[in-house]
């Protein structure tokens, strides 16, 4: 909330880009407008919109954005960009080590790499005007991935029983991931009816009937930063800003764990080598 907000019965006043971006002596011009101009007077989606884009987000694409970023702040320690982070500050490297090692174990296209390739492929699916049904057609018979469909830990008894059963729960295709259910409803709330949006739907909703593949959180967050208009070049800017939150929290519970607690995952011989966890080993056993 800005400064303007605060105040009953007034609206927040935003400056409008005027002019380049320079530094003065005893001044900041950010797109020609003073920095101070925008300070308390726009929020900080607002200037991300404004520095990549030139425009300022309207209420709804505001509203979405923030909860896409808020969605981004969590993802335990199945992540690898996590790993990174967590076994950096376990030797006592300086935060934005912790930062640097999480932003280059992001960028793999198997992980937050994602988004971009998602956005690729979205956007290409929807400016060619290919139908859904000749697209998975396709990729189902080259057995070729669909970014942004599917993951390994939100699939639930429920989506096995309804494979199994020959039934899909109603819109389960975009229910089994958390982020993405709740993302749903607001775009639900809001009417939210962009292309990219509805697009990556309607690929759900095929997708599972065939494969019982939901939406995962990257299938969805492009489709939302394609209908704003953002490119797939700008996909880890989101990656990152979502996600570094959750980083300095672990960087800071890792200053109360014992020091390079993860050296018993050092080698194959390590009974505890294959397993994933987040919790102080003993002597190099497990848990």
């Amino acid at each position: 909330m800005t400064m303007a907000e605060l105040q009953p019965g007034t609206t927040p006043a935003r400056p409008a880009a005027r002019g380049e971006s320079r530094v003065l002596d005893g001044e900041l011009l950010v797109r020609g407008v003073p920095i101070g101009e925008f300070v308390g007077s726009v929020g900080f989606v607002e200037m991300v919109f404004l520095q990549v884009l030139g425009r300022y987000p309207d209420a709804r694409e505001r509203a979405m954005c923030e909860a896409y970023l808020v969605s981004l702040c969590e993802h335990g320690v199945t992540s690898p960009s996590t790993h990174g982070a967590r076994v950096a500050a376990s030797v006592r490297a300086p935060f934005g080590v912790c930062a640097i090692s999480f932003i280059s174990g992001a960028m793999g296209m198997y992980h937050f790499g994602a988004l971009e390739r998602a956005m690729e492929e979205i956007g290409g699916l929807v400016a060619c005007g290919r139908g859904v049904r000749a697209f998975l057609d396709e990729r189902l018979a080259t057995g070729e991935r669909v970014w942004g469909f599917g993951h390994r830990f939100h699939r639930s008894a429920e989506s096995e029983a309804a494979g199994e059963a020959g039934r899909a729960p109603e819109r389960f295709h975009e229910q089994a991931d958390p982020r993405v259910r709740r993302l749903v409803a607001m775009a639900d709330e809001i009417g939210w009816e962009g292309e990219h949006v509805l697009a990556v739907r309607e690929i759900g909703r095929e997708l599972f009937a065939r494969k019982r593949v939901p939406i995962n959180i990257d299938g969805f967050g492009a489709a939302l930063l394609l209908d704003m208009g953002f490119a797939p070049s700008d996909a880890m800017l989101f990656v990152i800003l979502g996600r570094l939150p959750n980083i300095a929290r672990l960087y800071r519970e890792e200053q109360g764990q014992a020091p390079n607690r993860f050296v018993a995952l050092a080698t194959r011989e390590d009974a505890g080598f294959d397993r994933t966890t987040d919790r102080e080993f003993d002597g190099g056993s497990r848990p």
